[in-house]
């Protein structure tokens, strides 16, 4: 995953006087979480980022970010200290399954304490799976969350890399019908392909077509 800095963020950094400020937002039915990971709090337009929410509590852990691999969108699991058990059961509760989740990377300037333009976004979301975890004398809220790109497994919404699809795109273009040498079948944005579509291996006989040898080089 690789990102661009703004030129305002790229000096910042480069001066080495302004923090990284990971950025979280929950937007949840009655409650808008807006956290600043660690302690302190920023500005960023009109939403004040804190370390610590009245319902949320403080964060206690967030996963790694990867990008997806196949068929799987990437998730990005957060683990929150709720203050009490009514918050707790809010944050778990089947009404929160669904809110957007959002989670950036900005620049705090420490002159002014805002955020400085424009953050990078790393993560855009929903919540999947919330779930409580109870040790001795803790209780944690444990979110799922998925990329938004989930929805497009979901529902078999993307382009498959095969002549069909090809085809229905773009009647008569028959630039993928001889391709070879694929290792491995490419579903972007399905789980599988749909059935009774196949995969050409090798050119039919006697064909001679210079952009298939160039395909097949």
């Amino acid at each position: 995953m690789t990102f661009r800095l703004t030129p305002q963020m790229g000096a910042a950094l480069r001066a080495g006087v302004s923090p990284i400020a990971p950025l979280i937002e929950a937007i949840l039915p009655g409650h808008t979480l807006h956290h600043l990971v660690g302690s302190g709090e920023a500005m960023w337009g009109e939403r004040k980022f804190t370390g610590r929410d009245p319902k949320f509590g403080v964060l206690l852990a967030a996963g790694d970010l990867k990008d997806g691999v196949g068929d799987e969108a990437p998730d990005w699991e957060l683990t929150f200290g709720p203050p009490d058990e009514a918050s707790a059961a809010d944050l778990v509760s089947a009404t929160a399954q669904g809110g957007i989740v959002n989670g950036w990377v900005g620049v705090i300037d420490r002159e002014t304490g805002l955020i400085l333009p424009d953050p990078i976004q790393v993560f855009a979301g929903t919540l999947d799976v919330p779930k409580l975890q109870v040790g001795k004398g803790t209780l944690s809220a444990v979110w799922r969350c998925v990329s938004a790109l989930e929805a497009f497994h979901d529902q078999e919404v993307g382009a498959r890399l095969s002549d069909a699809f090809h085809q229905m795109i773009w009647p008569g273009e028959t630039g993928c019908a001889n391709m070879s040498g694929i290792a491995k079948v490419s579903n972007w944005g399905v789980e599988k392909p749909p059935s009774g579509v196949s995969y050409a291996s090798s050119a039919p006989a006697g064909y001679t077509n210079p952009m298939f040898q160039r395909l097949a080089a």
